[in-house]
């Protein structure tokens, strides 16, 4: 049997190694002494405790970052201060499988670099070594370990000099680090996995601890020895490096535990090869648990082949959309994965959260701009309103002086018409059938007589002094309440107005004068004939005065306006629309108190002793449209501000969760 290589070794150590190959490892042990150094020596620096009490970490990469290993004279025939080439050594930093790494000096350069050298002169060792500096030597970017030179000594040792890099092993850094951090560094691992893919090679073996970590927070990939090299493509430097042929039927390359599924059957190894090694390391850096399961290297082959994913632990915080990426990665067939590294790197390194915060940036805005539309509509609005209620305030004022106005005319013409002389004999009149000297016909021809004086009294002077309209009836009647005279129906007269509810109450009171807005068709007021035969429609103002000798009422005297006339001596505002509407709910004039979206207030009408409503004067005022779209637009506004503002904290928080996941 050959010698144990280092992915054996591991094995043997990780209890990963099958129970066949275990034993035949161990039959080789029996009989070499070689291998079993190697062995005792892993063993030694894996258990060794430094003198802080610190368990001393050991990677089976032979190439250990500064400052993660036991610092010992150097081994293995290699004294402190041996030259190699160019290079002398200055300490030892750790050891693996293969070899042992130092600290050297770069004699030529003055730097410090560090210097790997295999355990024992190998010929196939030696091969695998050389082609790793090979490998390595192609691949100029930040995020590789740079290799310096190779190089055999005279007693057959072989050495590689490579970029010394103080820092910790990617397997180190991970742990505690937050899910955002953890993709950045894997981002930066890929780009130089897909540097080395650019040039045609092929890590196979990458795992956290080929991976560095520096002080300078800068992720760098080593250890290519297990890179195969295969054509670049068309638009990469030609290789000077040999195509090396390592898939061997029946051969397995790479450690097991981030192994892809053709690394496990033999099959053929690309590209995608390492995109699946570098997924099972993410995954294990994410879920702190490695996605497939398996006691020994054969169950673990059958969960890798067979994709069988183990599920997430519980309380894992990575988004969905970060894992589905992963696990993509993970697929078992390599056409399944991701075309390239870098489509790869693109997906991880997109921003999962762009969704959720591009609904919190609209929805934000949304609020603002709704917020705006509130405010606005709040000072607008509150600036109309006010200017409404101005409107509405000097409108009911204008109304109250107004009727005032004219119950004051009504008097003054009422007190006019008094000492007409036909309006004198109405007052001073009695039927003397009443007291039993004269016979009723007698009276009837002096109530004729009265009428006809009536009728041919010119009345204009008495209508100038009072309210002014084209319209306006004066009728009088006698103390019995008799119709005398109507300017409406000249040539009637006779009729009863006692049936009047207000001269009832006057006659009642012994006299008084009153106001009321009644409809011109009243069944009642139609019946006593005062405003004509045919009542024109709408509402009547009635203003009436009862005089009284001695207490006993002795004329009526009536005053009928149109209550569309009172609306053109109220309305002082153009904007502001008016009507007028009787106790039976009758309204005249052109408001629209129930159009939405108009501004509306009532103003009570009452008669002269202000003690009973005759009427209702009705405001209504339009707002801009602009200003209200709809009832109810600034609670909409205000509504619609808030539910945005909900909506753009619950997906900014998503955003951050998201963001915090991937």
């Amino acid at each position: 049997m050959e010698c144990l290589d280092a992915n054996v070794v591991q094995d043997m150590m990780s209890g990963t190694l099958p129970a066949a190959a275990m034993q035949a490892a161990l039959e080789h042990l029996d009989d070499c002494e070689e291998c079993r150094l190697v062995v005792a020596t892993v063993a030694r620096e894996a258990t060794d405790v430094p003198p802080d009490g610190a368990p001393n970490p050991v990677s089976l990469n032979e190439t250990a970052p500064a400052g993660e290993r036991d610092l010992k004279p150097a081994g293995m025939g290699v004294p402190i201060g041996r030259t190699f080439g160019r290079f002398t050594i200055i300490e030892r930093l750790g050891a693996g499988a293969m070899g042992v790494v130092y600290r050297a000096r770069d004699t030529e350069l003055g730097r410090d670099v560090a210097l790997k050298q295999l355990r024992r002169p190998d010929p196939a060792f030696t091969e695998r070594l050389v082609r790793e500096a090979r490998s390595m030597a192609q691949v100029n970017h930040p995020n590789v370990v740079a290799v310096y030179d190779v190089g055999v000594t005279d007693d057959d040792i072989t050495y590689i000099a490579m970029e010394l890099v103080e820092g910790t092993s990617l397997l180190a850094w991970q742990q505690q680090r937050t899910v955002a951090e953890i993709v950045q560094a894997y981002i930066a691992a890929g780009r130089g996995l897909a540097a080395a893919h650019a040039t045609g090679i092929v890590h196979r073996d990458f795992k956290p601890d080929n991976v560095l970590v520096g002080r300078d927070h800068r992720v760098r990939v080593m250890d290519f020895g297990l890179a195969a090299t295969h054509a670049p493509p068309r638009s990469a430097v030609a290789s000077s490096t040999p195509a090396v042929d390592l898939t061997v039927s029946g051969s397995v390359l790479g450690t097991p535990a981030y192994m892809a599924p053709e690394q496990f059957q033999g099959g053929h190894v690309d590209a995608r090869t390492d995109e699946f090694n570098f997924c099972v390391a993410l995954y294990e850096a994410l879920y702190g648990q490695r996605p497939f399961e398996g006691g020994d290297f054969d169950q673990l082959a059958e969960a890798v082949t067979s994709g069988r994913i183990r599920p997430p632990p519980p309380g894992a915080r990575v988004s969905r959309s970060l894992r589905a990426i992963v696990v993509r990665g993970l697929s078992v067939r390599p056409g399944d994965r991701f075309p390239t590294m870098d489509e790869l790197l693109g997906e991880l390194g997109r921003d999962r959260a762009r969704p959720w915060r591009r609904v919190t940036y609209v929805f934000a805005a949304l609020a603002v701009l709704l917020a705006v539309g509130f405010a606005a509509s709040w000072v607008v609005r509150d600036r109309v309103t006010d200017e409404i209620r101005s409107s509405f305030d000097a409108t009911a004022a204008q109304a109250r002086r107004t009727i005032t106005l004219y119950r004051d005319q009504f008097d003054v013409m009422s007190n006019f018409v008094d000492v007409f002389p036909v309006m004198t004999e109405v007052a001073a009149r009695h039927d003397e059938a009443d007291f039993g000297l004269g016979a009723p016909e007698a009276d009837a021809r002096t109530l004729e007589e009265l009428h006809a004086k009536l009728a041919s009294t010119t009345w204009d002077l008495a209508r100038r002094v009072g309210v002014r309209t084209a319209d306006t009836v004066i009728a009088v009647a006698d103390y019995k309440g008799r119709l005398l005279y109507t300017s409406a129906a000249p040539t009637r007269w006779g009729a009863d107005i006692t049936r009047l509810p207000w001269i009832a109450s006057a006659i009642s009171a012994g006299g008084g004068s009153s106001m009321n807005i009644v409809r011109y068709d009243d069944r009642v007021l139609a019946a006593t004939g005062i405003v004509g035969d045919r009542p024109p429609a709408g509402l009547a103002i009635v203003f009436t005065r009862t005089v009284a000798v001695a207490g006993e009422p002795r004329v009526h005297f009536l005053q009928v306006i149109d209550a569309e006339s009172l609306l053109d001596q109220i309305r002082i505002d153009p904007l502001t629309r008016l009507s007028i509407r009787g106790l039976d709910g009758t309204e005249v004039g052109d408001a629209q108190p129930t159009l939405e979206g108009n501004a509306t207030r009532t103003v009570a009408i009452e008669d002269y002793a202000a003690t009973r409503v005759t009427g209702t004067l009705v405001m209504t005022h339009a707002r801009d449209p602009m200003l209200e779209l709809f009832p109810g637009s600034r609670t909409l506004f205000a509504l619609g501000t808030l539910a945005a503002l909900a909506v753009a904290l619950l997906t900014g928080i998503r955003a951050r969760s998201v963001a915090a996941r991937s």
